[in-house]
């Protein structure tokens, strides 16, 4: 049995919430908590699995709930239940920065509602259940130890396929959604001062939160994040992230490469932006000169367009499923193929500072 504590001080949203639960076929049981200091009290006496947590809350806010109840059991997973506004979107980050494992965009009225709770109920299952790690390991486990082999070059120092091939890129477009933002923070303050290959990142993420994702890297890397720009020449040493609710592609144009928003396309394995629709647009532009890296999220967007990436010779990696907060993307793109190497976050630093 699963036990799921909400946290809000409004019991329409803690109403909101507990009917969207009723749809998982789980055996669970809910608590709710209307202030921080109930939640406590109940961490304390009950083994929580899962929080769904407001921010703004009587004395005290949703960040230090975290680590109450962090302290009290590490691990109970927790998502934030957060204001599409850009306010919102900052706390939002700092709340992943401290451990909640992902978010839920508040409904702004009731229409929102159904489509909240669908989001809401996918997410949790999700965690709760990890249905997604348990499919086809087979595959999966019979392919890791050819890349160990690679690591073992790596960590010798010696000539090495992987950075052989990395070092051939021009750019370099990673792919991410769920526990994504404290893993993009990970690898870009990592990276050493030197490293010059642009990046394209796509973090499914809505428009708001894109652009506090942007400056957030940008003032904890001290490095050039931003979020990308229609028609931008594509520039060297600089990190471009995805415009929520909008696709990020890339063209060619008398020898230079340059962003392209395409506002005008439906969403793709239903998001926009879509990792599948970056990596197409690089495997078609650049060709070999590319690598592409799938990490943590939910469901298969980015698999497709990863193995376009290596069909055209690029280098293509997956996230290893120990690192990961969520199996799911790099899963299916293992499975089709796509991935011609499969690394830790920790792997994935190494290899690109090798360049």
């Amino acid at each position: 049995m699963k036990r799921i504590l909400i946290v809000d001080d409004s019991e329409l949203m803690c109403e909101v919430i507990k009917g969207a639960l009723r749809g998982l076929e789980e055996d669970i049981v809910v608590f709710i908590a209307t202030n921080p200091l109930i939640a406590i009290r109940k961490a304390g006496l009950f083994n929580i699995d899962l929080a769904l947590i407001d921010y703004e809350m009587p004395y005290m806010n949703g960040l230090l709930l975290i680590g109450y109840l962090k302290e009290i059991n590490p691990l109970t997973k927790i998502v934030m239940v957060s204001a599409y506004t850009e306010p919102g979107a900052q706390i939002t980050l700092e709340a992943l920065a401290r451990g909640a494992i992902d978010y839920i965009l508040k409904p702004s009225n009731k229409e929102e509602f159904e489509g909240f709770k669908k989001e809401l109920l996918e997410k949790v299952r999700w965690i709760l259940t990890g249905r997604e790690f348990s499919r086809k390991k087979s595959k999966i486990e019979k392919d890791r130890p050819k890349v160990l082999s690679y690591l073992e070059g790596l960590k010798a120092g010696t000539p090495n396929y992987l950075v052989d091939k990395l070092r051939e890129s021009k750019v370099i477009a990673i792919g991410i959604s769920t526990g994504g933002p404290p893993v993009l923070e990970k690898i870009f303050t990592n990276l050493k001062k030197d490293f010059s290959i642009p990046i394209l990142v796509v973090q499914h993420m809505p428009p708001a939160f894109t652009k506090a994702l942007a400056e957030r890297l940008c003032k904890l890397s001290q490095r050039q994040v931003k979020e990308a720009e229609d028609g931008e020449k594509i520039e060297n040493g600089v990190i471009y992230i995805a415009k929520g609710g909008v696709h990020l592609a890339v063209e060619k144009i008398l020898g230079k490469y340059y962003l392209r928003l395409l506002e005008n396309v439906e969403k793709v394995n239903s998001h926009k932006p879509s990792c599948d629709i970056l990596f197409s647009s690089v495997a078609e532009w650049y060709g070999k000169n590319a690598t592409g890296i799938i990490m943590t999220g939910m469901g298969c967007d980015g698999a497709n367009g990863l193995l376009e990436m290596k069909n055209q010779g690029a280098l293509t990696i997956a996230q290893s499923k120990e690192s990961c907060v969520v199996f799911g993307m790099p899963r299916v793109a293992i499975e089709k193929g796509a991935a011609e190497a499969v690394l830790s976050t920790d792997e994935i630093i190494r290899l690109l500072n090798e360049v």
